[in-house]
């Protein structure tokens, strides 16, 4: 980066961390218990409880899941050079969800202090890349639009899958995978959120570094080779930590939609198209929108709560009709 493009990572980075620090402080203090901040910063009970052991998971959790889904839907737009590419609509979270849910029926979800439920979720986001793949190129070439019907048919085929297994569970392991499948963050367990902030953090800075190679990749794959950059390596780059991403994301709060779809979009709105800022730009607007948007969902569902996957399934579906839409008069491509 030259100087001053240094100076404008730094200074519109430094604006969303702010909004994302005041969207942490939002979700901290929502939700049906009230507390006194002062008490619970003292450590008297309750409001030590509420705020350490119930808020403050969930918040952190929505802030690594939203960022995770957000960044890895940047990298698939940008990769696929389209506009309605997402980690949920490719089918990759459809993947991850099998490999989770395959985890929780087998018992073997944590074993011990470790949690193997993002092992799982991360062998599904590649198992799902891989057909999607296979399906999606001609003639030795990534099609972008094959791979996106590619996509939705996996993700269907997934979802069957995932409907015959919950059919078939017991009763009790039937609830936990569908109140999980709805995604939400209300059981985030300890185990599932370290692995997957380490996976998402590391996963983000390496995607991060390959910022360049995909704005000179968005020219065409024969520009980028003859300015150097090797199209086969960065893809698989990009697939493997995008996968990376999902899976810490599935594995923590399971399947939430549209989060991928529509933060980057907005992120390019504000800052450009600039991958070495879209990127961890949509890391850090991911996780203050998901904060923000299950905040609501307590809000909204009273004593009880909505899942937020729910919530942002339906902000997002009409999302991706515009976007249908925006992208059909334009002809395709990465708006």
């Amino acid at each position: 980066m030259t100087t001053l493009s240094a100076l404008r990572w730094w200074s519109r980075m430094g604006s969303l961390v702010a909004v994302a620090v005041a969207a942490a402080v939002v979700g901290l203090l929502t939700g049906a218990e009230s507390f006194g901040l002062g008490e619970a910063l003292r450590g008297e009970e309750p409001a030590r409880f509420v705020l350490f052991e119930l808020r403050l998971p969930r918040v952190a959790a929505a802030l690594v899941v939203g960022g995770a889904l957000a960044a890895c839907g940047a990298a698939f737009q940008a990769l696929m050079r389209n506009a309605l590419a997402s980690p949920y609509i490719l089918g990759v979270s459809g993947g991850g969800s099998l490999g989770a849910v395959a985890a929780i029926l087998l018992g073997i979800d944590v074993l011990g202090p470790v949690s193997t439920r993002p092992v799982f979720a991360f062998a599904g986001c590649l198992a799902a890349l891989a057909v999607i793949w296979v399906i999606g190129r001609r003639g030795g070439r990534m099609v972008p639009q094959t791979l996106l019907l590619a996509g939705v048919v996996a993700n269907a085929f997934f979802l069957a899958i995932l409907g015959f297994l919950n059919y078939m569970a017991s009763p009790h392991e039937a609830r936990e995978i569908l109140r999980w499948q709805m995604g939400g963050l209300y059981a985030v367990r300890a185990p599932e959120l370290v692995a997957g902030t380490a996976i998402a953090l590391v996963s983000i800075v390496w995607l991060s570094r390959l910022g360049r190679a995909l704005n000179v990749m968005s020219l065409g794959e024969e520009p980028a080779a003859h300015l150097g950059i090797d199209g086969a390596a960065v893809r698989r780059r990009v697939l493997v930590l995008a996968s990376l991403l999902t899976g810490a994301a599935v594995a923590i709060a399971g399947p939430i939609g549209f989060v991928g779809l529509f933060v980057p979009h907005a992120v390019r709105f504000v800052m450009g198209p600039d991958h070495r800022l879209v990127l961890p730009a949509s890391f850090v607007a991911g996780g203050a929108f998901l904060v923000l948007a299950d905040a609501l969902a307590r809000v909204l569902g009273g004593p009880s709560e909505i899942p937020v996957g729910l919530l942002t399934a339906a902000v997002g579906a009409p999302t991706f009709v515009l976007l249908l839409v925006k992208v059909r008069a334009r002809g395709g491509g990465l708006s």
